[in-house]
C-alpha cells in the first residue's frame, strides 16, 4: 500500500470527497466500498483511516491545512464559468443524505427545513435574510415554503452576484495556496485527464472506469449544469426542444444564459416557465423594441457584463 499522506481541500461541489476516494483506492490498488449518497455525493465513504477531504468554506478549515504540513495537499479548483454548476451543487449535494437526492427538489419544498436541518445551519441562515431582503418573503416555522418563481430569481440573483460569493474567494485561495497539487473540476469529468492526473501523483495507475460513469450519471447538478447550455445552443439555432423535469436552479441558470447573451432582452420572472424553447425564441424575436435594455444588475457589473464580454 502506498505510504504516501495526502488532505484534499476543496470547495462545495467540487469533488473533493470523490478524489480523496480515488487517492484511498488507488493506495490500496483496489476500488473501494461505493462512497455515493442518493445525491451522488461521494459521503458515504469511511471516514476513519481514509484520506481526509475539506470543505475549505467551512470556518477554521484553513487552520486544519496548515497543521498538517507534513501531507501533500491536493486542491480541487474550477473555472469562472463552471461557477452555475458550483451554486447548483452547493445547495443540490450538500451534507450526507438528509435532504435525498437533491436539495433544491427539498428546498422547494421546505426551505426552512433545508436551513433548519443543514450541517452549516448558522451559515445558512443568510439565506433566510436575503430573501426577506430582496423579495419580501419571510421564512418561519409557519411559513417554511418560497414560491417557485421567488426561489427561481433568488438562485438567478446569485449567479449575477457570483463575485460576493464566499465559494469564488476560497477557490481563488485554493489555486494561490503554495506547495499544492491542483486538478481541475473540468479535468475531473474527463475520465482520461483524471487517470492521468491520479497515476502521475500516486504512481498507480488504477482502471475506476466504471466508478466514473456511476459518478457522472449520479451528478444531477452538472446535467441541469449541462441542460441548461444545451437550450441556449437550441435557442441560438432556432430548434425546438422541450424543458422539462428541471430544479428552480436549472430554470434560473438557463435564465442567467439567456440574459447574457441577447443582453438588452430581460427575461422576467413569471410564474409559469418556459416549457420549450420555441416559446423562448417567439419571446426574443417579438420583443418590443422600445423595451429593450440591459437589466440594472449588468449596468452595476458593466465590467463582467457586457456584450463583449458575454458574447
Amino acid at each position: 500500500m502506498n505510504k504516501k499522506n495526502f488532505l484534499v481541500v476543496h470547495t462545495p461541489g467540487s469533488f473533493g470527497n470523490f478524489i480523496a476516494y480515488l487517492i484511498d483506492c488507488h493506495k490500496a490498488k483496489t476500488i473501494l466500498q461505493n462512497p455515493f449518497i442518493q445525491s451522488g455525493a461521494s459521503h458515504a465513504r469511511p471516514k476513519e483511516g481514509a484520506t481526509v477531504s475539506l470543505d475549505i468554506v467551512d470556518t477554521g478549515k484553513w487552520s486544519d491545512v496548515y497543521k498538517n504540513t507534513d501531507k501533500t495537499v491536493v486542491g480541487c479548483v474550477w473555472q469562472q464559468h463552471y461557477f452555475n454548476y458550483i451554486l447548483h451543487a452547493y445547495y443540490s449535494r450538500t451534507n450526507s443524505g438528509q435532504f435525498g437526492r437533491c436539495g433544491i427538489e427539498y428546498c422547494e419544498q421546505n426551505f426552512y427545513d433545508f436551513i433548519k436541518k443543514h450541517n452549516a445551519t448558522g451559515r445558512m441562515q443568510q439565506d433566510i435574510q436575503d430573501l426577506k431582503t430582496l423579495f419580501g418573503v419571510t421564512i418561519t416555522s409557519k411559513n417554511k415554503t418560497v414560491p417557485r418563481h421567488v426561489l427561481r430569481m433568488y438562485f438567478w440573483y446569485k449567479m449575477i452576484e457570483y463575485e460576493k460569493n464566499t465559494v469564488v474567494k476560497e477557490n481563488n485561495n485554493i489555486k494561490n495556496y503554495s506547495n499544492i497539487e491542483l486538478i481541475d473540476v473540468a479535468d475531473i469529468i474527463v475520465y482520461d485527464k483524471l487517470q492521468a492526473f491520479l497515476t502521475k501523483l500516486l504512481g498507480v495507475k488504477l482502471d475506476f472506469k466504471e466508478t466514473h460513469t456511476r459518478f457522472l450519471q449520479k451528478n444531477r447538478s452538472l446535467m441541469e449544469y449541462n441542460k441548461s447550455l444545451e437550450i441556449l445552443d437550441a435557442v441560438k439555432q432556432g430548434k425546438n426542444i422541450a424543458i422539462e423535469n428541471l430544479t428552480t436552479m436549472g430554470e434560473a441558470m438557463i435564465l442567467f444564459y439567456l440574459e447574457t447573451h441577447y443582453f438588452d432582452i430581460p427575461f422576467f420572472n413569471t410564474v409559469d416557465f418556459f416549457r420549450n424553447t420555441e416559446q423562448i425564441v417567439s419571446y426574443v424575436k417579438h420583443f418590443p423594441n422600445s423595451l429593450r435594455q440591459p437589466n440594472k444588475l449588468f449596468c452595476k457589473h458593466y465590467k463582467r457584463f457586457s456584450p463583449n464580454v458575454v458574447s
